[in-house]
Order: C-alpha cells, then structure tokens, then sequence
C-alpha cells in the first residue's frame, strides 16, 4: 500500500466518522459511505481490488450489522475496524475470519479510545459556549468547524499509522505465525458474522412465528439454491401480507 492510498483511505474514515460534517453530515458520512460494506466499495477502487474488498467488507457488516448508535451510547466502532481490517486484509490477501478477528480487535481499541476522543472534544465546546456568552456570534459558528481537529486527531493519524506502517508488521506476523494459529483465527472468526446477524435478528423476531421467514429464505438458498432476487421478491410478498393482515385485525 502506497503512502497516497494509505493517506486517501484514511482521510476517508475520518470523514465518515461520527459526528463529523464535512461529508454530507452524518447520514451520508456515518450512516451512509460510513457502513462497512459501502466502505468496502471505496476501499477496494482505492487498492485497485474491489472483489476482495467487498467480500471482506460483507463479513465485516455481518459482525456490526445489528449495531445501532442511540443517544450517547458508546458502540464497538465499526468504522475504525472497517478503515483498518479491511485494507489490511486487502493487501495482505488475508482469509475472512482472520479479517473477521482483526476487526473485532479494532473496533474494541476505538472503543476505548472514544472515550478522551470525546473529553478533548468538550474544549472547543466550552469556547464556543464562552463565545456565544459574549454575544461573539460569528466566532461561535466556527468553533465546530476546526474543533473538528479533534476528530482528526483521533481517527486520521491512528488509521494512517495502522494502514501505511502495521501492513508490513501485519504481514510479518501472519509469515511468522504456525499454521494452527491461523486457523484458531480463522475458526473463532467466522462464527462472529452469526453474532452480529444474531443480535439484528432479535431486534426483528416479535414472535416464535416470526422464525418461519427466516426459515423459509435459508430454504431457498441452501436447498433450492435460488438467487437472493428471488428471496427478495419472496420477502416482499410476505411483508406486503403480513402488513395487510395487520391493518384487518385492526380494522375489525
């Protein structure tokens, strides 16, 4: 990975982080671009492998796929593990569940390192409400603008450092590693995906019922071996009448 793709990439997750305006706020930047298997996309036109990067960038989606960020709750942050696992693994042509483990682990330290990201944050903070107190309105809009230096700080120069100096120590450690130890890595890594697709579906199952849909759409594929627009056009047969049948029961 050169130094421009590292720097590219790595600017790249600083705008997607949370929080940060300059890319079309948080419902482009976080919600959007910010996911990891759009991540992916962009990653893999900047390393110039966009099937490698996706298949990756889906394993790594699967893990955060249930992730929600309510109120000022602090989540495993999926965009650091994203903007780091994902090229890493890119680069150094490294097998799903390995990523899968990479990106657990990243998204763990930028979890830990949310914590003073968000202290250094209340600095411009309290400027701006000492300027808004003094009636310095024009200041005061500005503050968020560079107070966002502390979200680069915190996101652009550990995603760089990881991406452009840890490839090689990456690469060195998997060369040095025994084979079992890869594959330990790679058994405890791929059953991660289930975790993350485990925790959306008890956001969605209401019911026991509710399990049959599920049940239906692996059907499809495992044993009939359909195409996911198939299970799609399945699914929306089942929502529409699921909704129609609700709105009767409530109408009688």
């Amino acid at each position: 990975m050169s130094v421009l793709q590292a720097v590219i990439i790595a600017l790249l997750g600083y705008l997607t982080y949370i929080h940060v305006p300059f890319l079309g706020g948080g419902l482009i930047g976080w919600y959007c671009i910010g996911r990891p298997l759009v991540s992916a996309l962009f990653i893999g036109l900047i390393l110039n492998d966009v099937k490698t990067a996706m298949i990756l960038g889906t394993y790594v989606q699967l893990i955060f796929i249930g992730l929600v960020t309510p109120g000022g709750s602090i989540t495993p942050d999926m965009n650091l593990a994203t903007y780091v696992a994902v090229p890493i693994g890119v680069v150094n042509k490294m097998e799903p569940g390995v990523v899968v483990t990479l990106a657990t682990t990243v998204s763990v330290v930028g979890n830990i390192m949310a914590t003073p990201c968000y202290a250094a944050t209340m600095i411009p903070v309290n400027y701006q409400k000492k300027l808004v107190n003094e009636g310095k309105l024009a200041e005061a809009t500005m503050v968020p603008v560079w107070g966002n230096i502390v979200k680069f700080v915190f996101r652009f120069i550990p995603t760089f450092a990881c991406l452009y100096w840890g490839q090689d120590a990456i690469q060195l450690l998997i060369d040095k590693s025994p084979q079992w130890l890869i594959d330990i890595m790679t058994i405890f890594g791929n059953p991660m995906s289930l975790v993350g697709f485990a925790i959306l579906m008890k956001l969605l199952v209401k019911t026991p019922f509710d399990l049959i849909y599920f049940t239906v759409g692996f059907a499809m594929i495992g044993v009939l071996h359909t195409d996911m627009i198939t299970v799609l056009v399945f699914a929306l047969l089942f929502a529409m009448l699921e909704f129609k049948i609700s709105r009767a029961k409530k109408g009688a």
